[in-house]
């Protein structure tokens, strides 16, 4: 399910797997499978770039500490347990400035100890830019930061940055602060003095942590750092006591060996970078996107990790008396449904207590209690979970904490047990024997909502007895995410703009970010994000009367609009099909690419939890008789783990159709994926199609009594004028393009003059020369003409004033004008088609012609210059059997273009062709039965051959074009 876009996609840091003090190098594949240009180093759920041209690489943030610690940098020589890495700047690569990255990691005593030693050539100035201060963070609640070494290498010498009196000076920086999230990190930071360029920046430090929540236990984990990083050596290694149980997890396909016993020590390490992992496609489950991974930790098992969290998740007696617990009597008095006090407690904590992450003193794991997050009115993941926990338990509601992976949660069983998995707490309430997964830091959550499983995989229930992995599963949800509603009004005809009326309702998560909006009241920014939010529902309309409304107590935000849009129907042939936009049994594919024999087991992860409705009518112009349903009325079926339904009819000159989407599986096993397409593709052939069965009303038949068929629309456009801002001209241009096409020249002219006093582009002189042509005002066109180019300079108006030069008898400037235009253009077709037009216009037809041809010697078989050579033999009547030829191959070039038929006509007309030229003038018609050119040919030709409807052609081909009265005439044609 790839269209539908996941509606839930937030990140959590609230339960911080900070204490792992691990640097994680993440080398998955992008989307595209290619490999990527930055390396995410995280740290401490951290997470910096590191740029192929030079980052800051190791430099740059390294959280850390001891028990007990404080905020001061600590120098000390390297630990005895680090095995010293030697530096080769002769062996490495060229375009690899990265000489070295080494972290070892050592555990004793319930302390995670950690070494880094970066070795970065400076290769060029940006590099000494980049590199120019050095910078290690730390979380002094949790531990040291220890400087072993920081120096530059030169010629054989080491410079100690060192020396004297200089110092790392020491910043509190709260990077995260604009997102809620204060993690109490220090930052020490030092210059880098004289440094050059051919210099190697080597720096070495170690960090402890002894995390608060954790107690004795430890982990560790690192991702593996892949080619083609340009790093030229690097290692990962971590240690542990013999006699120390630890569980330990090796993920990816790099070579990695087991640990040895050396000293009474295991030790086990990886070599950097590992082999270029083995691509996967981007739309596979995160359990295949990993990487490589290499995972420790001393819990026993996930009952160990849920036992050893659980004690500091107790809310017994928390509440107490005061505003909290009069509160939850509150809620418990409104309602004795289980459902609904946990729904009413949830909106409570979800609306009432703002984010903040607080990971000061231990608050990366250790929860702020009910009663301080209620007084406070703040509070992280954890701060949300146990006040809702306290909160549901008093209302009898069983209920406990759990937590989740918000990204990637379907990996969770082939980790290692630690905490540093998860990134997250929610709640899980049991209501008649169903989980409830509550998450307090979301927001719009209520009762017919509450259902909704978040695509988290698994969670761990925190007891005191212990728990396992428990997988959160799937249940179709009860309630839509989002219900569009769209209403056309087309009653003045298919082939004019529609007057719109739709709205957007969203619910739940999807519709809290327009609560905001809603309660800023502000009309442009109103208008700025229905039209953004609009438009992906509907495409472009001009829009009036935006509106975003949200109901806090249904947790339903609704936005909606009135406007015109581009008619929605095509042509094909003679019958008209409705397009039908946001259709949501259409919002489905499963385009996936398993043709790599490695890939052909890989599931299809598919978008969700999503639940989508449409509800769409149309009014029609006329009887229902006149259109038609193709495909089924009603269908549903499931299909690769996704429910689909359509329930479509007409009747009363109204057309409605009602579908839903809704997923029920989280991805769909590869062995089913050929069915589900080949399932997908029946079903959508069979959904309903709206059809005309009729002849259709154009565009040029609203005369007379009809026109008054516009009235409505004029007023729409009308509307849309008056409540644009002064300097706008976008609405003018929307009824001048409307007008031009219903034909009212005037009304056109009149709001293009509008826009010019507003803005005069190139565009808008463009536009006023063609209405000027029209309404026979040749002199005016010209100089809109000239003035585009004076604007533009792009010669793009060149063969229309040629042509205007000639109708006004100035064939010597059009030759001059045509000479110019072979200086300016790259096109040779084009700036030979100019002048042969000259030439033909100035009694010189053959001369135009043996130029095309000559073009045509160089470039055999160019099909828009054949038809060059036909369309300017037919109009300077110089056509004969073997031009004719040359018409013929431009048609079968084009494959039967109706411009190109429309030259052969023309050709066969001037042969006394009448019937072949009425053949290919009928199927120019057929396919575009608004081609005015071919409608008055077609016209002349039947008057010629005696009929006197030929006359109908001519009149409706003038009224729908008046200039081609003038050209056609000056080119022989009598009508």
């Amino acid at each position: 399910m790839r269209k539908a876009r996941q509606a839930r996609d937030e990140g959590h840091e609230c339960f911080d797997p900070r204490p792992s003090e691990a640097i994680c190098f993440v080398d998955k594949p992008l989307a595209n499978n290619t490999v990527p240009n930055k390396v995410e180093i995280q740290q401490s759920n951290r997470v910096f770039c590191m740029r192929r041209q030079i980052a800051a690489v190791s430099f740059i943030a390294l959280s850390a500490s001891s028990a007990f610690a404080g905020e001061t940098v600590l120098y000390e020589a390297t630990p005895a347990w680090v095995e010293a890495a030697t530096i080769d700047d002769t062996s490495r690569a060229s375009g690899s400035p990265i000489i070295l990255i080494d972290e070892q990691s050592t555990i004793e005593d319930g302390q995670l100890w950690t070494y880094r030693e970066t070795a970065i050539a400076l290769d060029s100035p940006e590099a000494l830019t980049q590199l120019g201060t050095l910078a290690a963070s730390w979380m002094p609640d949790k531990g040291d930061l220890r400087v072993h070494r920081a120096e530059l290498m030169r010629d054989g010498q080491n410079i100690d940055l060192l020396a004297g009196d200089q110092r790392f000076e020491v910043l509190r920086r709260e990077a995260k602060l604009e997102s809620r999230m204060l993690d109490g990190m220090l930052t020490a930071t030092m210059p880098v003095a004289g440094a050059r360029i051919g210099d190697v920046l080597r720096l070495a430090y170690s960090t402890t942590v002894q995390d608060q929540a954790m107690g004795d236990h430890v982990q560790w984990f690192a991702a593996l750092i892949a080619k083609p990083f340009p790093l030229a050596v690097g290692r990962v290694r971590v240690s542990w006591p013999r006699d120390l149980p630890v569980s330990r997890v090796r993920l990816g396909d790099a070579e990695v060996p087991e640990p040895k016993l050396v000293d009474g020590f295991y030790i086990w390490e990886a070599d950097l970078p590992v082999a270029k992992p083995t691509e996967m496609p981007s739309d596979a489950p995160d359990r295949y996107l990993a990487g490589n991974l290499m995972q420790l930790g001393t819990y026993a098992d996930w009952r160990d990790v849920s036992r050893q969290m659980a004690s500091h998740y107790d809310v017994a007696g928390t509440v107490g008396s005061g505003a909290l617990a009069d509160e939850i009597a509150r809620i418990a008095g409104a309602s004795d449904d289980p459902l609904e006090r946990a729904a009413t407690a949830l909106r409570v904590v979800q609306d009432e207590i703002s984010y903040l992450s607080n990971g000061l003193d231990g608050g990366n794991y250790l929860p702020q209690m009910p009663q301080e997050t209620w007084e406070k009115r703040y509070g992280d993941c954890k701060a949300k979970s146990v006040l809702l926990l306290a909160m549901l338990r008093e209302l009898e509601v069983p209920s406990e904490v759990v937590l989740v992976r918000s990204k990637g949660g379907d990996i969770l069983p082939d980790l290692a047990p630690i905490p540093g998995n998860f990134d997250h707490m929610i709640v899980r309430a049991e209501i008649a024997g169903q989980s409830y997964w509550l998450d307090g830091t979301g927001s719009g959550t209520r009762a017919d909502t509450i259902d909704t499983i978040p695509r988290f995989h698994y969670a761990l229930p925190l007891r005191n007895e212990g728990a396992s992995l428990m997988a959160l599963g799937s249940r179709p949800q009860s309630t839509p995410d989002r219900i569009v509603r769209i209403s056309l009004d087309q009653r003045a005809g298919v082939v004019l703009p529609a007057l719109v009326d739709v709205e957007v309702e969203f619910r739940g998560v999807a519709g809290a970010p327009w609560r905001v909006i809603a309660e800023q009241n502000d009309e442009t920014v109103i208008e700025d994000a229905v039209s953004s939010g609009l438009h992906s529902v509907i495409g472009d309309m001009a829009l009036y009367q935006p509106s975003v409304r949200y109901d806090a107590d249904t947790g339903v935000a609704t936005i909606s609009a009135r406007g015109i849009r581009t008619t929605s129907w095509r042509r094909d042939r003679s019958i008209y099909e409705l397009d039908i936009p946001s259709e949501a049994a259409r919002m489905v594919n499963f385009d996936a690419d398993r043709a790599r024999a490695a890939w052909k087991g890989i599931p299809l992860r598919l978008n969700g939890p999503l639940f989508y409705r449409s509800e769409f009518e149309i009014l029609l112009p006329e009887g229902d008789e006149n259109f038609r349903i193709d495909g089924a009325g009603k269908a549903t079926q499931t299909i690769g783990g996704v429910e689909l339904a359509s329930d479509a009819q007409i009747e009363d000159a109204r057309f409605t159709l009602m579908q839903t989407m809704r997923s029920v599986a989280d991805e769909l096993p590869a062995t089913d994926l050929s069915a589900a397409r080949r399932e997908l593709v029946r079903f959508d052939r069979a959904l309903p199609v709206l059809k005309s069965t009729g002849d259709v009303q154009q565009a040029w038949e609203y005369t007379g009594p009809q026109r008054k068929r516009l009235t409505a629309l004029e007023a729409a456009y009308a509307r849309l004028i008056a409540e644009a801002e002064p300097d706008e001209s976008r609405q003018l241009l929307n009824r001048a393009n409307f007008r031009s096409g219903v034909f009212d020249f005037a009304g056109a002219l009149e709001d293009i003059n509008a826009a010019l006093q507003i803005e005069a582009t190139s565009a808008l002189y463009g536009d006023r020369s063609f209405l000027h042509r029209q309404m026979g005002d040749l002199e005016a066109a010209l100089a809109d003409l000239q003035m585009y180019e004076e604007l533009s300079g792009k010669g793009e108006t060149y063969h229309s004033q040629i042509e205007l030069l000639a109708l006004l008898g100035r064939t010597d400037e059009g030759l001059q004008l045509a000479e110019e235009y072979r200086a300016l253009t790259d096109d040779p077709v084009s700036a030979e088609t100019a002048m042969a037009t000259a030439l033909g216009w100035s009694g010189e037809a053959e001369e135009g012609l043996r130029l095309l041809k000559d073009l045509l010697v160089r470039r055999p078989g160019d099909g828009p210059l054949l038809n060059a050579i036909c369309w300017h033999a037919a109009t300077f009547d110089i056509v004969n059997p073997d031009r004719m030829k040359t018409c013929v191959g431009a048609v079968e070039k084009s494959e039967y273009a109706p411009g190109v038929l429309d030259s052969r006509a023309f050709a066969h007309l001037r042969l006394g062709d009448l019937d072949a030229a009425l053949a290919d003038l009928n199927s120019v018609l057929v396919a575009s039965p608004g081609l005015a050119e071919s409608r008055l040919l077609r016209g002349v030709v039947r008057v010629m051959q005696g009929d006197d409807a030929g006359q109908e052609d001519i009149d409706l081909a003038l009224s729908i074009r008046p200039s081609l009265a003038e050209t056609y005439a000056a080119w022989g044609l009598k009508f």
